[in-house]
């Protein structure tokens, strides 16, 4: 009997270790989940605090914020919308009035100028001995005229004492006139080369933008010329041409009679407003009201 006890033993030992460690595997597994769940609440408390489980749901029911205005009548604004075009104002080609050599360019291409501004400049010395012609046969004619003047007061004098005929008097008188004629011809020869000489000098007729050069310093240039020497387009101010839907004309041609004001505000391919605000009826644009259909 003490050998069979003996020999079962062995087997008895296996059993109850075989027990033991999945039951320590199983042990190990509810420590491991229990952790778990416990860190897992531990770091939700700390990042939204004790009882933010339910803020969501109380912010539903919290009354919500109003606030109170009066109410009023007031006219509302009705925009319009319409597709419009930049253009310049005036847009002017300076020519020469004189034919000469260009000796003077004093423009930059792309400048901006004002009323009056050198341009360039045109040899004025042709011009200039031409004043001094007209200006010497006039100091001639005047001294003749005064001359005349004399005799005619001496016949004048002679007549009164019967020692001349009253021929001698009256053909004296004709000739004083003849050279007042003159003298009057000769001033007017002095302005006009005083006129040619000034258009030597080529000025801006408006304030505005230049373009490109068309002719350069030392040539010849003529009135006649066809291109001119330069462009000049005037963008202050600047006009804005645009269209409205048909059906809403009407409506803004009575305001507009009426003296009311039509404000018109332009903007840039962006949508930025980048012109002021303008009365339409106070602003040199022009009104075009659409042709009348014919029934």
């Amino acid at each position: 009997m003490s050998q069979n006890n003996h020999h079962e033993s062995p087997p008895l030992a296996s059993r109850r270790r075989a027990f033991v460690l999945p039951g320590s595997l199983i042990v190990l597994a509810i420590a491991a989940t229990g952790f778990y769940f416990q860190h897992s609440s531990t770091a939700a408390e700390g990042k939204f605090g004790p009882g933010d489980g339910r803020r969501g749901h109380d912010d539903y029911d919290a009354p919500a914020a109003v606030s109170i205005e009066t109410s009023g009548q007031a006219d509302f604004p009705v925009y319009l919308s319409g597709l419009g075009t930049v253009t310049a104002l005036r847009t002017v080609t300076v020519k020469p009035r004189v034919d000469g050599e260009l000796v003077r360019v004093a423009f930059s291409e792309g400048q901006m100028v004002k009323e009056g501004e050198l341009l360039a400049e045109i040899d004025p010395r042709p011009f200039q001995i031409q004043l001094q012609q007209v200006e010497g046969q006039l100091l001639r004619d005047e001294a003749l005229l005064k001359n005349a003047q004399i005799d005619h007061d001496r016949y004048q004098t002679l007549l009164k004492q019967d020692s001349i005929s009253a021929q001698q008097t009256v053909t004296q008188e004709a000739q004083v006139k003849q050279y007042q004629g003159s003298v009057e011809m000769d001033k007017a020869q002095v302005n006009n080369a005083k006129l040619q000489l000034s258009y030597a000098r080529l000025t801006s007729p408006i304030p505005g933008r230049v373009g490109l050069r068309q002719i350069d310093q030392g040539n010849i240039v003529h009135a006649s010329d066809a291109n001119g020497l330069v462009v000049i387009t005037q963008l202050q101010p600047i006009c804005v041409v645009f269209t409205l839907p048909e059906d809403k004309v009407q409506s803004v041609i009575q305001r507009w009679r009426s003296n009311e004001p039509v404000i018109v505000a332009a903007y840039d391919r962006a949508g930025k407003p980048n012109w002021p605000r303008v009365n339409y009826w106070q602003s040199t644009t022009r009104l075009i009201p659409p042709p009348a259909h014919s029934n």
